[in-house]
């Protein structure tokens, strides 16, 4: 994922693209083709599908723990991510030297292949390895980012972006009216089979886009240091997940972590002396890129992860000294986040536009504040569907200027030809922070929980300090991202941060 074969002392001086809020006028008329909205309406599906997958599992996640009895249910969406991790700098790295259109199909047949073995699953154990299979599918999301801009002309790649990110809102929208149609009617395996059947269907739309250009490889690829990666990560999440029943001071959990930080310690290694690394430490040795990548992966992860809480919150009973649910149908939990889904798709296309005039930077604090204020709000307001709908409301603004703030902000900071690896880079990052955020949050809501019959249930103490959690979380990529310097126009109308040390 390197992309230039320079050493750092010869590297040229950091010239980032400029903004669209600079930019200088282009030969685009900005008038779109039958054959480019063709092409963006094939990307939408495949790039959003891992959203669609999201929603539907951790909505099946109840009947799935009861139907097998098993405490460990968080690992169903862990193994899926773990496998995500481990496999996108490498299909980002294929992308750019096999063309990512031809990436993409490969990655969609064995994502296929794994939703098969976890629908026909006879056991929990099968089924969490079909998850992984199928976790090899998620590099897709990055890679349908980074074929936008290939595919569009510059003064279009915004929009683009936006509105495939801004997709996000109406698939909130539709996928959970689907997800409690399937669950009511055909229970968890149903679900699961329209995640088969949305695979397909993403595989038979990338087919309908061009390949992208090839940028060969300079070296080989960092193997090494991509499981080291997942052994870290792994470690970490079952040390942080077993805390509580082993202890915190046990020798099994210190041991743990231990071999967690020598696996994290050996993957900074094998990046420092690979020649195409997962991570490009020389890029962020530059603090406009390392803190646009740092802050914007953990917020999107935070935001990610904070839709379990409410799935929990609403469709678990209400049981006096053991459940604080809201005991709502999957139906009517789905029709509650309508509102919430159409602001988000809205604001995820809104954000593309005003990046026109209105600097990122500004807009992606926006956004930042918005989101933390709806967690916070969640967190103390939510015993009734009115307050469910208004919290639900300021989430879905501040996550779909989000989304799409978090794309701009990137070409914002990185040359053309990092374009690619910062996407990648950005989409390990996240995948890296919703694991964590995810297993803090199980760990969260574990500690007020009641087990019965091997079902946790929760307390409300357990869904206001989860939301306050992820809050904290936005705000600590809120401080990461003030340390972004300033862009500005230069002459020849090319932006740079004005600190690029």
């Amino acid at each position: 994922m390197n992309p230039s074969t320079e050493t750092a002392d010869q590297a040229p001086p950091f010239r980032a693209p400029e903004p669209a809020h600079c930019a200088a006028p282009t030969s685009d008329s900005g008038r779109w083709t039958r054959r480019e909205l063709a092409q963006l309406g094939a990307l939408i599906w495949p790039g959003q599908l891992m959203v669609v997958a999201g929603i539907m599992a951790a909505n099946a996640q109840p009947q799935i723990a009861q139907h097998f009895h098993t405490t460990q249910i968080a690992w169903f969406s862990l193994s899926f991510t773990l496998a995500t991790i481990v496999a996108t700098p490498f299909a980002v790295s294929f992308g750019s030297a096999y063309g990512k259109r031809r990436v993409m199909l490969v990655l969609a047949a064995v994502g296929l292949v794994g939703d098969l073995v976890t629908v026909l699953a006879p056991t929990y154990s099968v089924m969490v390895f079909g998850r992984v299979i199928g976790g090899l599918y998620g590099p897709v999301a990055a890679l349908t980012l980074a074929a936008a801009r290939d595919l569009f002309p510059p003064r279009k790649a915004t929009v683009a972006l936006g509105t495939i990110a801004g997709s996000l809102g109406i698939l909130a929208l539709i996928t959970p009216l689907l997800s409690a149609w399937l669950l009511d009617t055909h229970g968890w395996r149903g679900a699961l089979w329209f995640l088969v059947g949305s695979t397909l269907v993403a595989f038979t739309a990338l087919l309908c886009i061009p390949e992208t250009p090839r940028r060969p490889a300079t070296g080989r690829l960092d193997w090494p240091g991509a499981l080291l990666l997942g052994v870290a990560l792994s470690l970490t999440i079952i040390a942080i997940g077993q805390g509580n029943a082993w202890g915190w001071a046990s020798a099994t959990v210190i041991a743990l972590f231990t071999a967690a930080l020598g696996s994290l310690a050996g993957f900074l290694i094998s990046e420092m002396r690979a020649e195409e690394p997962i991570v490009d430490l020389r890029m962020l040795r530059r603090r406009a890129t390392a803190t646009v990548l740092l802050g914007s992966s953990l917020s999107q992860a935070a935001y990610f992860a904070s839709a379990s809480i409410l799935i929990f919150l609403a469709l678990y009973p209400s049981i006096p000294g053991v459940s604080d649910g809201l005991g709502w149908s999957a139906l009517h939990n789905a029709v509650i986040g309508i509102p919430g889904g159409l602001v988000t798709f809205g604001a995820g296309i809104g954000v593309g536009r005003a990046a026109r005039t209105v600097s990122p930077r500004t807009l992606w604090y926006a956004a930042l504040v918005i989101l933390a204020a709806g967690f916070v709000c969640a967190a103390l307001y939510h015993s009734s569907q009115l307050q469910v709908i208004t919290c639900s409301l300021v989430i879905g603004l501040g996550g779909g200027m989000l989304m799409a703030g978090q794309q701009t902000m990137i070409l914002s900071v990185v040359t053309p030809q990092e374009q690619a690896a910062a996407t990648g880079m950005a989409s390990l990052l996240g995948q890296v922070f919703l694991t964590l955020s995810s297993q803090a949050l199980y760990l969260t809501l574990a500690a007020d929980s009641t087990t019965v019959a091997g079902t946790s249930f929760y307390r409300d103490r357990a869904f206001t300090n989860a939301w306050l959690l992820m809050a904290a979380l936005v705000l600590t990529g809120l401080l990461i991202s003030a340390a972004i310097p300033a862009l500005r126009c230069t002459d020849d109308h090319v932006s740079e941060p004005a600190d690029v040390s």
